[in-house]
């Protein structure tokens, strides 16, 4: 009885007051705004940019959005999202340019979807197909006393590979070569359709590549070869002298906060939207890194479950994985969630490993074509330093009681029984993971297990092979979710975003202390940063470190696919 008063009282005070603010925005933006969007600074997250976006080009002043691009460092599924976004803002009668001062795969594909692309003269149109990149240092770090021993269950879990080999294994060649295929015809393909052109013209336009942007121009893959100033003339041709540019942000608020008024105490149903982005692991407290942990997630999930304001929930899941134990325990509340209400995720860039463990007990999972997933194996070890620290002088004498008091010691390899005990434990949190997603997608485990084995896959090869349910992005995850929630077309309903945020306050992230000391000691992330081309192995080198002996649902990480 109170909320009902209080919701009578309120509304028309907040729909008057979401008036007042779009009628402020709309002055700024005069009788044809463009909304100048910069795609070519970070951006913390792009999906949610891209939900605000649409919603402001709703606004009856915005006739045109202008994206800054260049050198795009978005994943495969994010650039999708974006261009699957632009082609709806352009369905509602919006233009959309895009200027780059130089432009690069990504900026290109996600430019074909614009009306027009404007490159900077003296730029270059690198549009040059894609290629991936595998690394190996086990050699090298044999001739400095290291040694990863690692262990996979897994066929195709080739995480390890980067630090016990010179080379790749056929399973891990044959993986990454279908997934450069699969990308390779999605970019061809779709810069293809958006400058109207045939794919063998652009598959023959790489292979001449890069271009400068006047020979861009006159075979069709730019529009134009101009400066930033010149974007001005461009845009008041195509829509009068009354265009005026607008900053985003300048009435991004303005408009967002107008919507929010609006709604001020609406009884619609709502629909949650929790975005998951970064490793899977037990830390606690606050982190410098975006990161998934059972002690942040679990209360947001659980709170969802027992909400009756949520009616339907969205995982919006961008993660390589990480720790199998992690996992496991936001897998549970997971299922919980989906058992007592319509749960759909929509996986983005990356949702592999950890990042699909988490996902199995779903409804519908949704995936974009360029989605990396899958990589349904398990894999752990441990640094061994014990060599290299004898070669820098450094000796140790262990003291102990108990067969395997050893097993996750730095200072030696396993031995035979150690590894098998291991290798068993590993083998059955790999039977585990596995049921987890044959349960979830009501498959046979046999089935499931034969596209399992660590391999990773596009979101279009998991579609074939059952792992994701249809493609598409939040727009479609949403919808389904709806459906699913009995809330029809015609019917009014509300998307709340959620963010995990790590609680405030101190914290000390426990790690086996042994293998920490000998790390830093060592510097070996600092070692592999510094060496040219092993860099982004850095991060993999410290998070194997701190996690010694853990079985771990992580994606392959030495992986570069450009």
């Amino acid at each position: 009885m109170v909320k009902d008063l209080l919701r009578v009282v309120t509304r028309p005070l907040g729909f008057l007051g979401g008036q007042i603010l779009a009628a402020a925005a709309g002055a700024r933006l005069g009788p044809a705004g463009v909304l100048e969007v910069r795609l070519d600074q970070p951006v913390k997250h792009p999906l949610l940019l891209l939900h605000h976006l649409e919603d402001a080009v709703e606004h009856e002043n915005v006739r045109a959005v202008l994206l800054h691009v260049t050198g795009m460092t978005w994943g495969w599924a994010t650039l999708q999202e974006w261009r699957a976004g632009l082609e709806r803002i352009r369905s509602r009668g919006c233009l959309v340019v895009v200027y780059a001062a130089s432009a690069t795969n990504s900026d290109m594909y996600l430019a074909s979807a614009a009306d027009r692309m404007v490159v900077a003269p003296m730029g270059e149109v690198a549009l040059m197909g894609v290629g991936g990149r595998l690394r190996f240092i086990g050699p090298a770090l044999e001739k400095l006393g290291l040694q990863f021993d690692v262990e996979a269950a897994g066929a195709y879990k080739s995480m390890g590979e980067s630090f016990t080999r010179a080379f790749p294994t056929n399973e891990n060649r044959e993986a990454v070569t279908a997934l450069i295929d699969d990308l390779h015809d999605e970019l061809v393909r779709e810069v293809a359709k958006g400058r109207k052109l045939t794919e063998d013209v652009v598959q023959a336009l790489m292979d001449t590549a890069p271009l400068s942007p006047q020979e861009a121009v006159e075979v069709g893959l730019i529009d134009l070869a101009g400066y930033d100033d010149q974007v001005d003339e461009l845009l008041e041709g195509l829509l009068g002298d009354e265009m005026r540019r607008v900053n985003y942000r300048g009435v991004e608020m303005l408009l967002r906060t107008s919507r929010r008024l609006d709604t001020l105490l609406s009884p619609d149903p709502l629909v949650a939207v929790l975005h998951l982005a970064g490793n899977i692991n037990m830390a606690q407290g606050p982190s410098g890194r975006t990161r998934i942990s059972p002690h942040d997630v679990v209360p947001v999930l659980k709170a969802m479950r027992e909400s009756d304001r949520v009616e339907a929930v969205v995982l919006s899941v961008n993660s390589p994985g990480g720790s199998v134990l992690a996992s496991d325990l936001i897998w549970r509340e997971v299922q919980l969630l989906a058992e007592a209400k319509p749960t759909v995720a929509s996986f983005s860039d990356i949702a592999a490993s950890g990042g699909y463990y988490i996902s199995a007990p779903v409804e519908d999972i949704v995936a974009r074509p360029g989605t990396l997933t899958g990589s349904i194996g398990v894999v752990g070890g441990k640094l061994v330093v014990g060599k290299a620290a004898s070669m820098l002088g450094v000796h140790s004498e262990s003291i102990e009681r108990g067969a395997n008091i050893g097993l996750y010691s730095p200072e030696q390899p396993f031995t035979d029984g150690q590894r098998a005990k291991f290798r068993a434990r590993l083998e059955q949190t790999y039977e585990g993971f596995v049921r987890r997603v044959s349960e979830g997608r009501k498959r046979p485990y046999d089935e499931m297990e034969a596209v399992a084995r660590g391999r990773v896959w596009t979101g279009r090869q998991a579609l074939e092979s059952g792992l994701v349910d249809d493609l598409g992005g939040l727009e479609e995850a949403l919808r389904r979710a709806r459906q699913k929630a009995g809330i029809g077309p015609a019917m009014g309903w509300r998307r709340a975003d959620v963010l995990v945020r790590p609680p405030r306050g101190w914290f000390l992230e426990m790690v086996p202390m042994a293998a920490r000391i000998a790390v830093d000691s060592l510097g070996l992330g600092s070692l592999v940063s510094g060496v040219q081309g092993l860099a982004p192995m850095a991060g993999l080198v410290d998070f194997l470190s701190a996690h010694s002996g853990e079985p771990l649902a992580l994606l392959p990480g030495e992986i570069d696919v450009r």
